[in-house]
């Protein structure tokens, strides 16, 4: 019979671990607010250097000049390139479709994707003239080792906005998988908009892998 001072001993050694779990995610939740932070700052930095170069521009040409977007797009691709797992989005856009393609065609949709997000989310950044941010200072402790979500609230156009980040860490450090704007679930319109995409075309994946590259 386990007798009282036994199983005292087990429940404090129980509170323990539970501490130093909690402790260990806390830190992989700091490690991973802290990409977001970063990358964040970054891109208002690269916004308010392009509209400072705009505004100069405008004085010596006496007319006004707009931003330089395609300058903008590619600085904003150093930025966000290391911190997005493309591949992981990708893959869970495709979903039931993925085990039906080719190793052609998921590297394919896997560039196209990757370009056309880039591209979508850094016009949304430049529209959404950024003025500051905050962390949300009370961790979202996940269950999960190596899963962290990260809220963000960002202020803009006079309004308030707020940002979701799944992440994951990988060999190479903490990646976004998965964003949220304001309840929307950016990967879960992605993957309804493939998907109705296979439906329209008949499952055809070339030609919807086509037309997602390449809108036009």
């Amino acid at each position: 019979m386990v007798n009282f001072n036994t199983r005292s001993a087990k429940l404090g050694i129980s509170v323990v671990l539970l501490l130093c779990t909690l402790m260990v995610r806390a830190d992989e939740w700091k490690d991973a607010s802290q990409v977001v932070d970063k990358s964040t700052q970054a891109m208002i930095e690269l916004l308010e250097e392009g509209r400072l170069e705009a505004a100069l521009k405008s004085e010596l040409a006496g007319e006004p000049v707009p931003l330089n977007e395609s300058e903008l797009l590619l600085g904003m691709e150093v930025i966000l390139g290391p911190v997005i797992d493309f591949d992981s989005i990708a893959k869970g856009v495709m979903a039931q479709f993925y085990r039906q393609a080719s190793k052609q065609q998921i590297e394919t949709f896997r560039l196209g994707f990757r370009q056309s997000l880039l591209n979508t989310y850094s016009r949304a950044v430049v529209a959404f003239k950024i003025n500051h941010f905050e962390i949300n200072t009370n961790p979202n402790i996940s269950s999960k080792p190596g899963r962290q979500k990260v809220w963000v609230k960002v202020y803009a156009n006079g309004a308030s906005y707020d940002i979701n980040y799944a992440m994951k860490k990988r060999p190479q450090g903490w990646r976004v998988t998965n964003v949220t704007l304001d309840g929307i679930n950016l990967g879960l319109a992605f993957r309804q908009q493939f998907a109705n995409a296979m439906a329209q075309n008949r499952g055809n994946m070339d030609d919807v892998i086509a037309f997602w590259n390449d809108p036009s």
